[in-house]
Order: structure tokens, then sequence, then C-alpha cells
């Protein structure tokens, strides 16, 4: 081993996690868009339908929500023009990688205080887990709300070594990214001014007054967004603050004060580290920020601006929508520069003792996450899978309100006919003959109410539930009407306990639960078949709608 610990079991340790979640990502991604990914589907389609220039950035340009993605729309035009259709696997992928590349990041900290490597080890297994699960399958998700992550990360660093003319580019491609990318700009030029370079800085509002010229140009407010409800409870506006950054403790308890809590003390630490550096700055003549200090500076002001605008923008509907899973990913990563901060502080044997503590709550927390988030990241992949067959056999993705469904209909058909995108439908070949006879399978039928809002409106809907207390493994549904060609459906199986995981060595227990909206299906008597483990069966059951 060498000075720093630097043997072949520590850099194992170190690539470990990231291998794992790469493969992990993958396999579970499909081959169907999900959700908000149809916005990148039509920027293809249209923008084959015109010819000009500027018709195309257009296109390009048009507002999603309260973000203008040029950069994900462009990598998916990219995509296109590269494997001659949309491949979500590839954007995935891509996304993903410009995750795992903010590990970058977080060594350059770990050079700058000359930490030992095998301390290292704790960051990639808390930083690389599904717990952000939109963020690890979710192209667009992804492509927004982890890349974007990036984007501030390059461009700190790139300030931090004084790059300024590099940074401002950044700056640009992460305005076009996500809606938050815009205040790059406003970092840029904090650094600029504590690097005493004023001309710097005043280039940098100069560019960002362009860029925001263009960016509002024409601009709506998104149909999430109600400031003036969030403004309503300021107690509720800040205490979704802090829980925006301590949803780790999501992976244990669903109490939104734990969160609160544990944001409120990683900022509390970043501070401590970071206030007094900047009052001696002040008091100097010359620059005084280091290029780790720069850097963290310039992360803790776009992680602070984030958190304010998603919060004034989404705590009307409760801090439990800070929580959301898309949310999710700046905890681990705000963590990480707290691991930073605290090795800092203390002396080397304090260190070694923080430092094992760190690596094995980091290893657990990553198992513990995979364990917790598996079926979740699962149940979304079948959901594509089956939805994939139910679009070549009916025009239709039972995952979705009948009003989307309605709203994509022609589109998507029209993308399907121009191989913008490829369908396959994964469930041809599986037997489903009429003449095998029915068994037993013990489901149990309800039905349920659900209210979805938005800033916008409120809406109702009703849920038909199967559920199975015996069956274990991987199960589709089927459910066909007369003659016709059947629907396919997933069942979402419970993941075991902790202690009942570490008694059987079963991830799952037994049993399953589909619910779907009825809306989308024709009235009629429903056979009810079961692919379990392979293996197709019919039932004697029926479902009348």
């Amino acid at each position: 081993m060498s000075k720093y610990g630097r043997s072949i079991p520590v850099i194992f340790a170190i690539f470990l996690p990231i291998i794992l979640y790469l493969i992990y990502a993958i396999s579970n991604s499909a081959h169907l868009f999900f959700a908000d990914d149809f916005q990148l589907l039509k920027t293809v389609l249209w923008i084959q339908e015109v010819d000009g220039f500027w018709e195309k950035l257009a296109i390009l340009m048009k507002q999603h929500n309260e973000h203008r993605i040029l950069f994900p729309r462009l990598l998916t035009l990219l995509d296109y023009k590269i494997e001659g259709a949309i491949n979500w696997k590839t954007l995935i992928i891509i996304g993903n990688l410009l995750w795992i590349g903010n590990l970058w990041f977080f060594w350059e900290g770990f050079r700058h205080f000359k930490l030992p490597v095998w301390m290292f080890i704790a960051i990639p297994f808390i930083f690389l887990q599904p717990q952000y699960t939109d963020n690890v399958t979710w192209s667009i998700s992804i492509l927004q709300q982890s890349v974007i992550v990036f984007w501030f990360s390059l461009l700190t660093y790139l300030c931090s070594k004084n790059k300024y003319n590099w940074a401002i580019l950044i700056a640009v491609i992460a305005t076009f990214t996500h809606g938050n990318g815009i205040f790059s700009f406003f970092i840029g030029i904090t650094l600029a001014l504590l690097d005493r370079r004023n001309r710097t800085a005043l280039v940098w509002a100069g560019v960002w007054l362009l860029v925001g010229l263009i960016y509002f140009w024409d601009f709506e407010k998104g149909q999430n967004a109600d400031f003036g409800k969030s403004f309503s409870d300021p107690v509720r506006l800040i205490m979704s603050f802090f829980a925006f950054f301590g949803s780790l403790t999501r992976i244990r308890t669903l109490d939104v004060n734990a969160a609160v809590l544990l944001g409120a003390v990683m900022i509390l630490i970043l501070a401590i580290y970071l206030i007094p550096k900047l009052r001696i700055s002040r008091l100097k003549s010359m620059p005084f920020l280091n290029g780790f200090d720069k850097m963290l500076l310039g992360n803790v002001l776009f992680l602070g601006i984030t958190g304010t605008l998603v919060s004034v923008s989404r705590s009307w509907a409760g801090i439990e929508t800070l929580l959301a899973a898309r949310y999710q990913h700046y905890a681990p990563y705000v963590l990480c520069w707290v691991y930073i901060v605290i090795l800092s502080f203390v002396n080397t044997r304090a260190r070694n003792k923080i430092a094992a503590l760190f690596i094995v709550f980091a290893v657990l927390f990553n198992a513990l996450s995979y364990f917790t988030y598996n079926t979740d990241i699962q149940y979304r992949k079948n959901w594509l899978v089956a939805d994939e067959s139910n679009w070549i056999n009916h025009g239709i993705m039972l995952d979705y309100v009948e009003q989307l469904n309605l709203n994509i209909q022609e589109t998507y058909q029209e993308i399907v006919a121009a191989g913008v995108c490829k369908m396959n439908d994964n469930f041809k070949n599986v037997a489903q003959p009429d003449s095998l006879k029915g068994i037993s399978s013990d489901l149990n039928f309800s039905q349920e109410a659900i209210v979805n809002e938005d800033a916008s409106g409120t809406y109702h809907h009703q849920l038909q539930i199967i559920e199975n207390d015996k069956l274990t493994g991987n199960t589709f549904i089927y459910l066909k009407s007369g003659d016709r060609i059947g629907y396919w459906l997933p069942a979402r199986r419970q993941h075991s306990g902790i202690l009942e995981f570490v008694s059987t060595g079963k991830l799952s227990k037994p049993g399953f639960k589909a619910d779907f909206l009825i809306e989308n299906f024709p009235a009629g008597i429903y056979k009810i078949g079961l692919f379990n483990n392979n293996h197709f069966i019919w039932t004697t059951q029926t479902l009348r709608f």
C-alpha cells in the first residue's frame, strides 16, 4: 500500500459502486419513452417537417414547463441521426455517465486536502444508488435534473482554475439544459468579483442579459408553479427548503421532519466552513479563496438557488413535493461535500475514525437503497414493457390517463410510422391458447378513487386493483375480452423486510398488486391470464367494466 492507501483493493472498492450503478441503470431501462420523454420525441418529428434554420431553432428552444431544454433535445436529435431511431437506453447511459462525472470534482476536494485515497471509498457508495429513482432510468429527468448538476460542478471547477472563458460557455449550456441553469451566470459573476476580476464579471453580466432576453422571450409560467400559494405559508416554505436537501431520510422514514432536520444540519456544516473564509476574503485587498473554497462556494450557491426555486414553486402542494424522486439526487450530492468538509476540520486520528464510520454507513446505505427501491424501478420498466405491447395492439398506453392518450395518439402514430422510434411487442410469442383450462388463482378485486392535482386544477380517476398473496416472482396480467387481443399489465411486488430478507434470502414477499385506470378499457367481460416467471396460465376469474 502506498502513502495514501492507493492499493488494488481500494481502487476496486471505489469503482465497484460505479460499475454496479451503470449495469443496474442499463438493465432496468426500456425501449419505450416515459411521460415527459414525449417532449423529446416531438422535437425529432417536428424538426424534420420544417426546412429553415430559424424554424428548427424555434422547435429546439420551445418551452417545456419552466425550462428551455435545448441541450436534451439536441442530444436526442443527435442520437436519432446516429442510430436511425431514438434509443432511450443510449440517452440514459449518456445522462448517467455525466452524473457519474461529478465524482471527479469530489476527487479534486480530496486532492486539495491531501486526504488518503481509501477515505474516498465512501463517496461513490453514497452518491451512486437508486434512491433518486426518476434519475436512474427516466431519460428526460436524467438529462435535466442530473446533468444540470454536472454542468454546475464543471462551471465552478473551471472558475476555481480561473478559466472563466470556458466557464461562460458552460453557463450557456446549463441555461438551456434546465430552468435553474440561468443562475449559473450569477455564480460566475460572484466568483469573478471575489477574484477581483471586475472586467470578467462585467462580460458575464452582459452575456447573462443577452441570454436572459432569449430565454424569457414569450415565456409562460409552468403549470405546476404557484408562487402565491407557496409564500402564503412561510414556515412550510422554509421547512421545504431544508427538506429538499435532507431527503436521504426517505430511505427509512416518511416523516418530513427528519428530512428537514438532516437538511438543516448539512447546510449548517457547509456554512460553518464557508462563512469564515468569506469574511477573511472581504477584509483582504487580494483574492483569498483557494480553488477548493471557490468550487465549494459555487456549488453551495447553486444548491441554495435550486432549493429556493423549487420550494417557492412547489411547496404550496406540501413539503412532500420537495421529496419527490426527481429531486432526491441533491441530498447525496450535498452529503458528499459535507463529508469532505468534515474531514478537513479534524486531526488525523479523528479523521481516520470518521472516515471509517462514513464508509460503513455508505456501504450499508447503498445496499439498503438497492434493496428498498428495486421494486419501484422494476415496476416502471415492466409498465413500459407492457405498454409497448398495448400500443402496438391497441394504440393506447394504460399507464396514462385517457386524456393524455388522446393527446399523444396522433403524434405518436406519426413518430412510429416515420421510424423515429422502433416498437417491439415483447409478448408476441407468449402462448395464450383459449383451450387451456383455467386455474383458481385467488385474485382479489377492489376499486379506488384517486385525485391528481397540479396548479391548474384537480382531476379524478377510478383505479381497478387486482391482488394476490401467493404467487412469487415476476408477474404480468393479461386481460382479454371476447376474440379481441388482450391487454398487458405489470404486477407490483412488495420487497421483504430487512429481517425477513436476512432470514429467508428472498428479496420480495409472495403475492402482487396491480392497479390500472378503468377509463382506458372498452366495456366488456375480461378473462384474466397470468404470465408468471415466463409461464402463462389462465385463471377462472373474470372482470367486468
